[in-house]
């Protein structure tokens, strides 16, 4: 009876589409999406192989620099490209952001305009995976895009990170705390390209449901997603520069003071983790939550 199994019949293989392994309302095959897509419903799938081995890449880079620094200054030899690549990634990710919102509030708003929300309520469709499907309507548009940005992030984001933290707790003599916090906020940035286009979508759709006038809500829209950046900018701005002094009084502090010194150190580094770390994800995902539920319980009490 062993004689009849096959080599392949061990190993359990996926063989459904790239479409079919997204959610139902994430896929550009759902009805309530690719009624908004027109001509970009064709889009492909991201692949998601490249972006799991470069991270694979800096995670193993950065996990044997703990113990053979040299590895990670090698690793940083690329600075100079991200230096110069970076900044025109944060500018096409931001007009992508920018029309993933507009996009959103416009479709919320005709459905609102038009009467046509408890149409849409009456399919099998829960209200949450309706507004998502809105959502991901707009995100396929993008979708190549956002994925230049996220492979581009992967791969010259790091060196970036390495350099910020690195400056401020220099890798050789701060041990594996300063290597770990390096990995947490390279992880922490690519979780942020995935939630934060959820976000600002699922934003927009909430003002296109509240604004069913469609030049007002994608202006309003807009305007979310430059005050969403300008105050989580100026946050970890502010932070930064708290962190930086209490670093310089813990190195300059007498044997006295020391102990205090290090103390508002260690809190500001707190501190950081939150602004830097905790923050940028919890925050989208919460709205994220707070925005759909919002809308679900205003629908089915309208």
């Amino acid at each position: 009876m062993t004689a009849d199994v096959k080599p392949q019949d061990l190993i359990e293989i996926d063989e459904r589409s790239p479409m079919e392994t997204l959610p139902y309302w994430a896929r550009a095959t759902n009805p309530i999406v690719r009624r908004h897509l027109g001509l970009y419903w064709r889009t492909l799938p991201p692949e998601l192989e490249p972006i799991i081995y470069i991270c694979g890449f800096w995670l193993a880079a950065l996990l044997l620099g703990i113990f053979f620094p040299f590895v990670t200054d090698l690793a940083t030899t690329v600075i100079v490209v991200s230096v110069l690549v970076i900044p025109v990634g944060i500018i096409f990710y931001l007009r992508a952001l920018f029309s993933i919102a507009a996009n959103s509030a416009a479709v919320m708003a005709d459905e609102i305009r038009n009467n046509t929300m408890q149409l849409l309520m009456s399919t099998p469709m829960s209200l949450e995976q309706i507004f998502l499907g809105k959502v991901a309507s707009a995100i396929w548009r993008k979708m190549d895009d956002l994925v230049l940005i996220v492979q581009g992030a992967a791969i010259f984001g790091p060196p970036l990170i390495i350099m910020h933290y690195a400056g401020l707790l220099p890798l050789r003599e701060s041990g594996p705390a300063t290597y770990l916090l390096i990995i947490a906020m390279t992880v922490t940035a690519l979780l942020r390209l995935i939630l934060e286009p959820l976000m600002f979508g699922m934003v927009g759709v909430g003002i296109g449901a509240v604004l069913p006038f469609r030049s007002i809500a994608i202006t309003s829209s807009v305007a979310w997603v430059a005050f969403y950046f300008l105050l989580i900018n100026m946050l970890q701005q502010l932070n930064l520069e708290a962190l930086t002094a209490a670093l310089d009084a813990a190195r300059e502090a007498s044997e006295l003071a020391a102990e205090a010194a290090r103390m508002r150190a260690l809190l500001a580094l707190g501190l950081t983790v939150l602004v830097e770390l905790v923050l940028p994800v919890a925050l989208p995902y919460g709205l994220i939550r707070l925005v759909s539920g919002l809308m679900s319980r205003q629908m089915r009490e309208g």
